[in-house]
């Protein structure tokens, strides 16, 4: 067999090795303790402002992607102007997220 098909069958056993120890330490390391784990994210911002939908939004994706028991706890830093509408508590009733005013 020559040098060069030795090479490349050994960079394919190489690759292979790699997939399949990164496929166990996932099993091990990131799917048990993922799932039973319990987790606080607490947010704090002003509920009237537009960009608060993104940082929900993004909270509500980690907690879908991640972490399904993500407890996200919104918290109104004081700023909230009254007169405005309250984009964090619509969102959070609606994301199933607790708002503390």
């Amino acid at each position: 067999m020559s040098i060069w098909l030795e090479c490349v069958i050994g960079i394919f056993a190489a690759v292979g090795l790699i997939c399949i120890l990164k496929a166990v330490y996932d099993i091990i390391f990131t799917g048990y303790f993922r799932i039973d784990g319990q987790t606080e994210l607490f947010l704090y911002a002003s509920g009237t402002d537009p960009k608060v939908e993104q940082l929900i939004a993004t909270a509500a994706q980690i907690r879908r992607l991640y972490l399904p028991a993500l407890v996200v706890v919104f918290v109104e830093n004081g700023e909230a102007d009254p007169e405005k509408f309250n984009y964090a508590k619509a969102l959070c009733v609606r994301r199933h997220m607790e708002y503390i005013e």
